[in-house]
């Protein structure tokens, strides 16, 4: 306990490597924008790659946030008994 708060620190959230995957995955995508390419080989280019690694990583978001709700709900149902 630190000043009467308690700490818990690092939890076991079954859903972390969501959020790994997302910090990871948007890092990537920043990168792939910033440093633009050409198409290659005509077809894909870093906007199109940027754009196209959105939507799994939108997904994965919000099946994180979903997840962290019901973690987050069956955590305080069980300290509230």
């Amino acid at each position: 306990m630190i000043r009467g708060v308690e700490v818990e620190g690092f939890t076991r959230h079954p859903s972390r490597w969501k959020l790994w995957v997302v910090v990871a995955g948007g890092i990537l995508s920043t990168l792939i924008k910033i440093y633009d390419f050409p198409p290659y080989m005509g077809y894909v280019d870093a906007d199109a790659l940027w754009h196209a690694m959105s939507i799994p990583l939108t997904y994965l978001w919000w099946s994180f946030v979903r997840d962290d709700s019901q973690f987050g709900t069956t955590t305080l149902t069980k300290k509230a008994k």
